[in-house]
């Protein structure tokens, strides 16, 4: 058995889930991952136009005319207006001496920009602009500065802004020994006082490559970006960190009040809702927002860490009246199609007054339960009630009628035996209707008397729910659809990165206007 308990109100509109159901414990644990890598090599870096951390934007082309470059050749571009890029990326992470180097030439720009983008003092993402004149000075390194540089935003870009041509050859990372402040000794790349100030382990490497408060960013990423790897949201702007870089915000500003696509919501109206903050053809869908506590404990009381988490599923469906729509024989609601047949009483078993006996045919005589007041889009039940005896059909066809959203459909129920089982509801098929209305029709056969006795219409409130699945660094989704007016109930759970998963929460029902 799992631990539920979730405490569930809805206010403003609103859905609130306050905590969640508790996974299971996996067979595996992280014990059995391998341990991390000690850490980037301390040596300097020289990323060549040839290399795979090198890449362009635009027609740049390659030459080795000129001497002084790096590697078999350098690349090249005719003066733009700074639409068409080089990037040299840097792969591993420290403190740099950030060296370029180009080939000379009358023909050169005076005035080429390198953009280095690296972490300032407060650990927030910036750039850089250094302006040199490629006419001189070429075949050396030029040193650009030096800078705080991250694997995950570290780089160095030459645009085609220039009054002549642009050379793209080489770019030169040297590292810079660290200041005891930043000294690292288990070279994960994170500094000891970091790691001390929030509770990681100095000289265990493995700690690198946690996410500790599930965010999605790792600790390393979180030490060079300058956010709290013990909180989701560095700057409590309702967004989490990882969710702020991997979409170009700032995870260290309060940026959800902004529109960043200009669609009309804001930041943390489209992070809360699951659409795209930069496709401003992606909008939050028109139903409720539902949001929820991550858990924090598995079943047997040990710790569950939020990244363990890989997703949750949120299930919500009507609340539906399971007694059923029951239209009888004697209701205004019930019709024979083809022929005058009075009612019957003569054999037992029959719902209220009586039924009525279609004799032996080819199906053009039929009788017809119709049904008004469906709720669309819900899975339905279909039963019937006959009297049964030796003249019956022991192939009785009933069929249901309704639409889809493709046109009117029909749906076959295998053929009934009515010489047995009279006198009691008979389960016979199921169908899901897209408007409120749907028909029953039971036609004549040629092998014996068919009963048209009384039909019931059951909700079957399972098979009419959705699930929505949210990834396990978020705790809130707006549903796609607007909810009919009525009763609804919503449930959730999680599902850790084993696969185990918890129990449904207890369902929370809501009336919707």
């Amino acid at each position: 058995m799992f631990r539920t308990g979730i405490a569930m109100s809805l206010l403003g509109g609103t859905l609130i889930m306050a905590g969640c159901a508790t996974p299971r414990q996996p067979s595996n644990t992280l014990d059995d991952l391998p341990p991390t890598a000690a850490g980037p090599d301390t040596g300097e870096i020289i990323i060549d136009n040839s290399a795979a951390a090198f890449f362009t934007d635009g027609p740049w082309s390659s030459s080795s005319v000129s001497p002084g470059y790096v590697g078999e050749n350098y690349q090249f571009i005719g003066a733009g207006a700074g639409d068409n890029s080089a990037v040299w990326n840097l792969e591993l992470v420290s403190q740099y001496d950030v060296y370029v180097r180009w080939t000379s030439h009358s023909n050169r720009a005076s005035n080429a920009s390198y953009l280095v983008h690296h972490i300032d003092s407060d650990g927030r993402l910036v750039t850089d602009e250094v302006v040199v004149d490629q006419r001189t000075n070429g075949g050396q390194w030029f040193k650009l500065g030096t800078y705080r540089m991250s694997s995950l935003t570290g780089r160095v870009e030459l645009t085609d802004a220039g009054d002549g041509y642009i050379v793209a050859d080489a770019v030169r990372f040297v590292p810079v020994t660290p200041t005891a402040g930043d000294q690292d000794s288990d070279g994960d790349g994170m500094s000891d006082t970091f790691e001390e100030q929030y509770g990681l382990d100095p000289n265990d490497p493995q700690d690198a490559l946690a996410d500790l408060d599930g965010d999605g960013l790792t600790n390393f990423e979180e030490f060079y970006l300058g956010t709290d790897p013990t909180s989701r949201d560095t700057d409590g702007d309702g967004i989490s960190d990882g969710y702020e870089v991997d979409n170009g915000l700032d995870p260290t500003t309060d940026d959800a009040s902004l529109d960043e696509d200009g669609d009309g919501f804001t930041n943390l109206e489209e992070f809360q809702s699951g659409s795209d903050i930069n496709d401003a053809g992606s909008t939050p869908g028109a139903g409720p927002l539902i949001s929820w506590t991550a858990p924090t404990e598995r079943l047997d009381g040990s710790t569950l860490n939020i990244d363990d988490i890989e997703r949750y599923e949120v299930s919500y469906r009507p609340v539906l009246d399971e007694t059923g729509i029951i239209v009888d024989d004697a209701s205004g609601y019930f019709a024979i199609i083809g022929a005058n047949i009075s009612a019957s009483s003569h054999s037992p078993g029959y719902l209220a007054e009586g039924y009525h006996p279609i004799p032996p045919g080819n199906g053009d005589v039929y009788a017809e339960w119709s049904f008004f007041e469906l709720r669309p889009a819900v899975t339905y039940q279909v039963e019937a009630r006959w009297t049964s005896a030796n003249n019956r059909s022991d192939s009785a066809q009933y069929r249901v009628r309704f639409a889809t959203g493709s046109g009117e459909q029909f749906v076959a129920a295998p053929p009934v035996d009515q010489t047995t089982g009279g006198g009691a509801w008979r389960e016979l098929a199921q169908f899901t209707p897209s408007d409120s209305t749907a028909t029953v029709e039971l036609g004549s056969s040629p092998d014996g008397y068919v009963i048209a006795d009384a039909v019931r219409l059951t909700p079957d409130a399972e098979a009419s729910g959705e699930v929505v699945t949210v990834s396990g660094d978020r705790t809130s989704v707006r549903l796609e659809e607007e909810l009919e007016s009525g009763q609804w109930v919503f449930r959730v759970r999680a599902i850790d990165d084993q696969g185990a998963a918890s129990e449904f929460s207890e369902p929370l029902s809501v009336s919707f206007p």
